[in-house]
């Protein structure tokens, strides 16, 4: 026997006489099912090349079987011969024209020519005779999509789903294009009308409850997952998603109880979500020490959770100990350093300590990693300003006005960094500019900088626009 049979309990009987007579150059024969076996061994081991070489001798042995022939044609395009294989089908077609294989396995060479509409006509023709046309409506739908047609994407998937309403391609695949498309009301009235034929499918319930999160319905989110775990009350994704609701309508509390009922019940990397979860809603809380509990077992269940490390630095900063936060966000950074969040978070640490120029480099990075980003140049520029650094503040805010398209955020902390500056003149300019863009922002700018409530110069333009 040869000792490429590894694990020999785990290998066909088929598998192991082939080996055994090939290795004795002894001749070998079986029927077309102990063929089959053979083939999809190996193509479940992913040897295609000793799939379609046993496939070419098995039709030798039997050629009239249109299943090894079919096979065949298989592997053939799996191995990039897709013009050998659409003339093998036609050989085929001959023989048994009805065949509904001929045509779904015609389909996916066409697909993977990138032959869109013919693959679509091949499966169209194989949907009447298929014993599951839900799999073959979701593959004309995955054409359609290749074709950037999403319309006729959602119709078949449509399609799919009222034939078998308990496809989840179909049902995560269609959920993925409303979101892809930020089609939210689209998207809760196709699983609305799915809900009205299927009442008792789960994940129809559940992806209605997603789509509402989008729109920011979360109590009717909320309903929409309960009936999914009426249903079927396993469903974990369901269970997380309440909790997930429960967070944004910051009831914390019961978040936090439900996201509890997951623990322990899949793996460590699920585990470690759910801990970093907890421990945000405990942040919102403003309980830190506990949040600071559960992002600390996330991290050592799961070391990659960049935002666990992100909530650990920021707790500690919360609770005064600066030197582990910044540890802490320096991890994250490791793990994500282009991320914009972070480089700002640590850089307004650094700003907290007075060191200037440290945070001034990290918000360079940020501005460099997203330079379209209004609030990261003006954060930048606030942070200098709670340093006295007034004139630093105003260049930065003067770059983003000529760099991005200015809107009344930025003329609004221009003028008050000129005023600061007593520059009353150049700083009458940017008010007007921006009382004119937008009145009613002019109170956000004089929450930020309440030394410029009593400020004669400023309240005067405020009263002349304010007519």
């Amino acid at each position: 026997m040869r000792k490429s049979l590894e694990n020999i309990d785990n290998i066909p009987w088929q598998v192991q006489k082939l080996e055994e007579m090939t290795s004795s150059r002894q001749s070998v024969y079986f029927d077309v099912e102990d063929f089959e076996e053979i083939i999809d061994y190996y193509v479940i081991k992913a040897n295609y090349e000793q799939s379609l070489y046993i496939a070419e001798y098995a039709c030798q042995v039997h050629p009239s079987s249109i299943n090894l022939m079919l096979k065949r044609a298989q592997l053939l395009a799996s191995v990039n011969k897709e013009r050998h294989a659409l003339e093998l089908l036609s050989e085929v077609e001959v023989l048994e024209p009805s065949n509904f294989e001929i045509f779904l396995t015609r389909g996916a060479i066409y697909s993977q020519l990138h032959k869109y509409e013919k693959a679509i006509e091949e499966y169209s023709k194989a949907v009447v005779d298929s014993d599951e046309p839900d799999y073959v409506y979701c593959n004309i739908a995955f054409e359609y999509e290749n074709m950037g047609n999403y319309d006729k994407t959602i119709e078949y998937l449509r399609k799919a789903l009222d034939y078998n309403p308990e496809n989840d391609l179909a049902m995560y695949e269609a959920a993925y294009c409303f979101d892809l498309l930020s089609l939210n009301q689209e998207s809760i009235d196709f699983f609305s009308k799915l809900i009205d034929k299927h009442p008792y499918s789960t994940e129809a319930w559940f992806n209605l409850g997603i789509s509402y999160i989008n729109t920011e319905l979360y109590e009717k989110a909320l309903e929409a997952f309960e009936f999914a775990l009426a249903i079927d009350p396993e469903h974990n994704s369901a269970i997380f998603h309440c909790a997930y609701a429960y967070s944004l309508m910051n009831r914390y509390n019961d978040a936090i109880n439900t996201y509890h009922t997951l623990l322990d019940k899949e793996d460590d990397d699920s585990d470690a979500i759910i801990h970093y979860y907890i421990g945000e809603c405990y942040e919102k809380l403003e309980d830190y020490d506990s949040a600071k509990s559960f992002y600390r077992k996330s991290t050592l269940l799961n070391g990659e959770i960049t935002d666990a490390w992100i909530g650990l630095g920021v707790c500690e900063n919360e609770l005064g100990n600066t030197q582990p936060a910044i540890r802490h966000i320096i991890k994250g950074l490791e793990l994500d350093p282009e991320n914009t969040a972070y480089l700002c978070i640590l850089a307004d640490i650094y700003f907290q300590e007075g060191q200037i120029d440290k945070a001034s480099d990290l918000y360079e990075k940020a501005i460099t990693t997203s330079p379209e980003e209004e609030s990261v140049r003006i954060d930048f520029a606030d942070g200098l300003a709670e340093q006295e650094a007034y004139d630093a503040a105003a260049e930065v805010i003067m770059k983003a006005i000529e760099e991005i398209a200015p809107g009344p955020n930025l003329y609004y902390r221009m003028a008050a960094l000129l005023y600061l500056q007593e520059k009353s003149k150049e700083a009458a300019f940017f008010m007007e500019e921006a009382l004119t863009m937008d009145f009613e922002r002019h109170t956000a700018m004089l929450e930020q900088y309440p030394q410029l409530k009593d400020h004669s110069a400023i309240n005067k333009l405020i009263n002349l626009y304010s007519s």
